[in-house]
């Protein structure tokens, strides 16, 4: 699970890097990606 999850936040980061490129809007992916790290810390507690 942990391995599938940092896949997702690659992912995610990814096209944020993307978007930023294009000068296209970022701040929903932003969020996406605070909460799938904050996900990640929660279980590793």
């Amino acid at each position: 699970m942990d391995a599938e999850r940092d896949r997702e936040i690659i992912r995610l980061w990814n096209e944020l890097r993307r978007l930023q490129r294009e000068g296209r809007p970022t701040a929903l992916l932003v969020r996406r990606i605070e909460k799938a790290l904050a996900e990640r810390e929660q279980e590793a507690a």
